[in-house]
């Protein structure tokens, strides 16, 4: 049995005054006023009110006296907080750890709970149970630490700063909460190891590092725990059930104009097979469903096709219950339903500007005039010598154009944007490899944007020769003799160079065809290409996203003083924008769809989602790596058996039961 204190010691010498008066009650001598009587039967009654009150009189037995007595001794036991200890801390000083990422939502903790609640639940029982002498501190993290409470004894304010703590919509990173506990416990040195000068600027001060997590965060393996003991409190059940969009993306689709995809991935997290409605929504409007079904740890992909999609939207994507008795707009039900959600968009057509210098090619005329270049792409003709004019190097030196294609010449100056080169050399960064000759293909390399979609093997090209280009040249197309095409990086910007011409002039001056490459479908692919990924056509396609608490740093035009960002059909927030056109939104915790206007028109999409398998896999772990060694999940806890509210409803039924006998006493 031990005892915490509820009260100050003035407290208590107050609090020691209310038996003394209670006494004293019964000693005083009550006033009698004078009354005439016609009886002496009543002189008898008066005159033993009078023995009953002499302030000098023994003090008789009485009952009323000893029950108010003893309500009030049990109240001041009470007051003690007696109570019977379990498990003790090691130390008289305790971290509180809480995690507060998206995974601590999962409704597997039992009684109606989630994770998080339970966590809460747990602290608040060990501040409770706290001695006066012991000290406690409250962390909370998610992607980032936030200190709630530093050290105190104060039992109230810690439990203030509990009621405080909120779950949060973000993954889960540890490190920030255990450096705000290595901070405190562990003592730091004025230099390096080994200095003769070398000294300890601060007493050790050792705690118990109590963990309250799911354990969904990676191993800290370089962190050096000292002088903190830390205690894993695995919160979460083994038999959890979690299917989670993983990844979801919407892109347009380069081989058919107007044309849209969505691509997802889906993963059963859980310990049974599940069966589920995979439903596509499109600003807000069902498109289409697909039935899924996924055995344990079995991941799946989807695609859904969007036809005739030339407009920005919003693509959502939602994990629906199956079966004949549920509705389409269903939530599946299942332990966390953050990650039933998932968000995409297309972004609103961007158009480029695009400069070509050239002494008349067909090809490239007809490659930027397709249907889908048109869309993106404002062309602007003009000959070779178009780059001696006072127009043109102004028009280069301030970049006011997204990509400058020359055809069979070069300029003296490089511009201040991307280049495309086709048949001649940018500077003297770059040589010819070979000499001219028949050019045969032999490597294309696929995985570069420009180069999806792309076959072109069967290409004849009649005349080209190898490129060499500056350090970080990344070659695209391979011939027999060297690199063809090359991509090499400029202060910023990029230059494409093609080693071959499209189109020649003959010795009679009438132009020539060098390749049957604009004959082929690559062709208009390969132009779409380089406007998307070289001219930026591509920042009009599909929307970025990011995680819950990410700052948003978007682009808009530089007129634009400030734009609306809103989530869905919420109230818009407005955000100014920077000299450069650049803007940053931290408002970014819940996730969906947000808009971004400007003077009621749209001006650009992104989305907010998880998509984190950390915090998708929501079987709480048993063990994880902390520094040097492992820490596993602690069945005891430090508990206190208390018995003060047994003690008050005790001395509440003997204050019952003297009002009783009072009342009966004088009736």
């Amino acid at each position: 049995m031990n005892w915490i204190s509820t009260l100050s010691p003035a407290q208590w010498a107050l609090f020691a005054a209310v038996p003394i008066g209670i006494v004293l009650l019964y000693f005083l001598k009550l006033r009698r006023e004078a009354v005439e009587v016609p009886s002496t039967y009543l002189w008898s009654r008066t005159v033993e009110d009078l023995h009953v009150n002499s302030l000098f009189q023994r003090i008789r037995q009485n009952l009323l006296l000893l029950l108010q007595l003893l309500a009030v001794a049990l109240a001041a036991i009470a007051l003690l907080r007696p109570g019977v200890r379990g498990e003790t801390a090691s130390q008289s000083r305790s971290i509180f750890l809480l995690d507060a990422s998206a995974s601590m939502m999962a409704t597997d903790a039992g009684e109606q709970e989630n994770r998080f609640e339970q966590a809460r639940k747990l602290i608040r029982e060990q501040i409770d149970a706290m001695e006066q002498q012991q000290t406690a501190m409250l962390v909370t993290f998610s992607d980032r630490a936030e200190v709630l409470q530093s050290f105190t004894t104060d039992r109230n304010r810690l439990r203030a700063a509990l009621d405080r703590a909120q779950v949060t919509n973000r993954p889960t990173d540890i490190i920030g909460a255990l450096e705000a506990a290595d901070g405190l416990a562990n003592p730091r040195r004025s230099s390096t190891t080994g200095d003769e000068n070398d000294v300890q600027v601060s007493d050790p001060k050792p705690a118990d590092l109590l963990i309250y997590s799911d354990g969904g965060f990676r191993d800290v393996s370089d962190f050096n725990v000292g002088n903190l003991k830390p205690i894993y409190r695995r919160i979460g059940s083994e038999n959890s059930r979690n299917l989670a969009i993983t990844a979801f993306n919407a892109d347009r689709n380069v081989e058919k104009a107007g044309d849209a995809q969505a691509f997802a991935t889906i993963v059963n997290f859980g310990t049974q097979a599940e069966s589920c409605n995979v439903s596509l929504y499109v600003n807000g409007q069902w498109r289409e469903s697909e039935s899924l079904s996924l055995e344990p740890n079995e991941e799946s992909g989807l695609t859904f096709s969007l036809v005739g999609q030339d407009e920005a939207a919003s693509v959502e994507m939602r994990l629906e219950a199956a079966g004949d008795g549920a509705s389409r707009d269903q939530t599946f039900d299942d332990d966390l339903t953050i990650d039933n959600f998932a968000y995409a968009g297309l972004r609103p057509m961007r158009t480029v500007s695009v400069l070509v210098l050239t002494d008349g090619n067909k090809p490239i005329e007809l490659g930027l005039g397709t249907e889908s270049a048109a869309k993106v792409c404002v062309a602007d003709f003009q000959s070779p010598s178009y780059l001696q004019t006072p127009e043109y190097a102004a028009r280069a030196e301030a970049g006011l154009d997204d990509l400058i294609l020359y055809d069979r010449c070069a300029p003296d100056v490089m511009p201040a944007t991307n280049t495309f080169f086709i048949g001649a050399l940018p500077n003297d960064q770059w040589s010819w490899a070979s000499e001219p000759g028949q050019t045969i293909l032999v490597d294309v390399d696929r995985t570069h944007p420009i180069m999806q979609y792309l076959e072109l093997f069967s290409l004849l090209i009649f005349e080209g020769r190898a490129v060499t280009g500056p350090p970080g040249t990344r070659e695209l197309i391979g011939g027999d003799a060297g690199t063809v095409l090359a991509l090499a990086p400029r202060d910023g910007f990029q230059d494409l160079v093609l080693g071959f011409e499209i189109v020649t002039t003959g010795d009679d001056g009438a132009p020539q065809t060098n390749t049957n490459w604009y004959a082929e479908r690559s062709w208009p692919v390969f132009i779409l290409n380089v406007l998307r990924h070289l001219a930026g056509a591509a920042d009009a396609t599909a929307a970025p996203s990011f995680l819950p608490g990410d700052t948003v740093r978007l682009r808009v035009e530089s007129q634009v003083d400030s734009v609306q960002i809103g989530r869905g059909s919420g109230s818009p927030e407005t955000v100014s924008a920077g000299a450069s056109g650049s803007v940053e939104f931290v408002d970014s915790d819940m996730p969906g769809s947000y808009r971004v206007t400007a003077n009621d028109k749209l001006v650009d999409l992104f989305s907010i989602n998880l998509f984190s398998r950390q915090e998708s896999q929501i079987k709480p772990r048993e063990q994880f790596e902390l520094g040097y060694e492992s820490v596993e999940t602690s069945g005891a806890i430090e508990t206190r058996k208390e018995f003060w509210r047994w003690l008050l409803l005790a001395a509440l039924a003997i204050l019952a039961t003297e009002w009783w006998l009072y009342n009966r006493r004088i009736a």
